[in-house]
C-alpha cells in the first residue's frame, strides 16, 4: 500500500511539473522526439453514428522517457476509450500519460471511439492530437487523417408489399431491406396461387422495371409507398377443334384439301392432313403448319394417279395432343382422250387437220406423251385450253403464219428428228 502512494505521488509530480513546463513556455527541442500518425474509419459519416480512431506512435529517442498523448475532438461529440496501455488517462482533456516511461524506439497504439451527434450540422470536423515528451519538452504533432465530413442523414421510406385481391397470390420484396433511400432499386415477385394469374404491377408512384412481370424492379420515389400485386382468375380453358371440309380442285393428279379450326385458349396450333389411296393402307402427310388464329387451311397435293379414289382427314397438334376430324374421300378424274381433230393450235397454223405435219405431232403425242403421267396431265391441260387461243390464230392470217414459222415448224422438225428415238 505504502508503494503505490508512493507511486501515485510520483506520477502526479511528474504531470504537474510537465504540465508547468508547458505552461511557462520551456524551450522545446527542435529535433522530434516521436513519429505519430492516425487512422480514421469511417471518414463520412451521418448524424448519429460513430467513428475508430486509431493513434500509433514510435519513440525516435535511444533513452527511455516519459510521453503524453493529448487528443483535441470536436466539442459535444460522444467519446468512448478503446485499448491502450498508458500508465494514466484524462478524460476531460483526452490525454493518455506515460508517467514511467517509454523504452528507446518503442510503440504505441491507442483507440477510442467518437459518436456524432444527432443534431450535428454537416461539414468537415477536425481532430488535433500531439505526443509529448519532458526533460527537454518536445511537442510532436499526429500527422496522417484529421478530419471527419458530416453529411446530412439520408431521407428513408418504407416500401408496403400488397397483393388484390387477397386469395390472388403472395408479393415479396426479395431485396428485404425496407426502408429504402430515394431511387433505390427494389428486387420484388409476385406468385399466383393456384386458379389465378398474374396480371401486372401498381403503385401510385415510383417505377417498375417491367410492370407485367412477375419477378421485376421497382424504383423507390421519395415518399413511403404500397407496391401492388394484382391477379386474375385463370378462366377455363378452351380446347381448340378441327372440321374435314371437302376436296376442290380435282383433276387428273391433283387436288387441294381443306379444314376449318379453332385456336382455342392454345396459341399457336399445328395444323396438317394425312391421306392415301383407299385401297392402300399407308397414309401419308402433308408438313406441319402452325396457326396462331382460328380459320381456313387448304393444301394442295399433286402427282396423284389419275382415276384413283383417295381418302383423307385434318390433323390439329396443341402441346402434346393430337385430334382429328372424319375421313372423306375424292376420285381422280381420269385421262381424257385425245380429240379426232388433233392438235387445235397446229391446225389453225396450217388451216387445215390434215397436214403432213399434224400426222408428225400426232403420233409424238399418242406414243410418247399418253403413255407417261405427267404426258397425260399436259396433254389433258392442252386440250382445256387450246381452243379459244386456236380460235384467234386461225382468224389472223399474220399470226396463222407467225406460229406456223416461229412455233409449230420447229417443234415438228425436233420431233422428226428425235423419230429413231421414241419410235422404237
Amino acid at each position: 500500500m505504502r508503494y503505490m502512494n508512493i507511486r501515485t505521488a510520483v506520477a502526479s509530480a511528474m504531470v504537474a511539473v510537465m504540465l508547468l513546463l508547458s505552461l511557462f513556455g520551456v524551450a522545446l527541442a527542435a529535433d522530434p522526439t516521436a513519429s505519430a500518425s492516425r487512422t480514421i474509419d469511417p471518414k463520412v459519416v451521418q448524424p448519429g453514428e460513430q467513428v475508430e480512431i486509431t493513434v500509433v506512435f514510435q519513440i525516435l529517442l535511444n533513452v527511455t522517457k516519459a510521453f503524453t498523448l493529448q487528443e483535441v475532438i470536436p466539442v459535444g461529440w460522444g467519446f468512448t476509450r478503446g485499448t491502450d496501455d498508458a500508465d494514466q488517462f484524462k478524460n476531460s482533456t483526452k490525454e493518455w500519460i506515460w508517467l514511467f516511461g517509454v523504452g528507446a524506439g518503442a510503440n504505441k497504439t491507442v483507440t477510442y471511439n467518437l459518436t456524432v451527434p444527432a443534431d450535428a450540422e454537416a461539414g468537415d470536423y477536425v481532430i488535433n492530437g500531439t505526443v509529448t515528451s519532458v526533460n527537454p519538452v518536445t511537442v510532436n504533432p499526429v500527422g496522417g487523417d484529421t478530419t471527419i465530413t458530416v453529411v446530412s442523414a439520408e431521407a428513408l421510406y418504407v416500401l408496403t408489399m400488397a397483393k388484390n385481391p387477397g386469395p390472388g397470390g403472395t408479393a415479396t420484396d426479395l431485396t428485404n431491406d425496407s426502408p429504402y433511400a430515394e431511387d433505390t432499386e427494389v428486387n420484388i415477385q409476385a406468385v399466383a396461387n393456384p386458379g389465378y394469374r398474374f396480371v401486372n404491377w401498381t403503385a401510385p408512384a415510383g417505377t417498375f422495371g417491367n410492370a407485367t412481370a412477375a419477378t421485376t424492379t421497382f424504383t423507390m420515389p421519395a415518399q413511403n409507398v404500397t407496391v401492388t400485386a394484382n391477379f386474375g382468375l385463370v378462366p377455363p380453358p378452351v380446347y381448340p377443334t378441327v372440321t374435314t371440309q371437302a376436296a376442290t380442285g380435282i383433276t387428273t393428279s391433283a387436288a387441294t384439301l381443306n379444314m376449318k379450326y379453332t385456336v382455342g385458349s392454345y396459341n399457336p396450333v399445328d395444323v396438317r392432313f394425312a391421306y392415301r389411296k383407299s385401297a392402300e393402307a399407308t397414309w401419308s402427310y402433308t408438313s406441319w403448319a402452325s396457326k396462331s388464329a382460328s380459320g381456313t387451311y387448304a393444301a394442295p397435293l399433286s402427282g396423284l394417279t389419275p382415276n384413283t379414289q383417295y381418302i383423307f382427314k385434318p390433323q390439329l397438334k396443341y402441346d402434346t395432343t393430337t385430334i382429328e376430324d372424319a375421313t372423306f374421300q375424292f376420285t381422280t378424274s381420269s385421262t381424257p382422250p385425245p380429240p379426232v381433230g388433233g392438235c387445235f393450235i397446229a391446225t389453225a397454223a396450217y388451216g387445215s387437220s390434215t397436214a403432213k405435219q399434224i400426222d408428225v405431232l400426232r403420233e409424238f403425242r399418242d406414243m410418247v406423251l399418253l403413255k407417261n403421267t405427267i404426258g397425260s396431265q399436259f396433254v389433258a391441260l392442252y386440250y382445256q385450253f387450246s381452243p379459244p387461243i386456236a380460235d384467234v390464230i386461225a382468224g389472223n392470217e399474220v399470226l396463222r403464219t407467225l406460229v406456223r414459222d416461229v412455233l409449230v415448224d420447229p417443234i415438228v422438225r425436233i420431233v422428226e428428228a428425235t423419230g429413231y428415238m421414241w419410235r422404237n
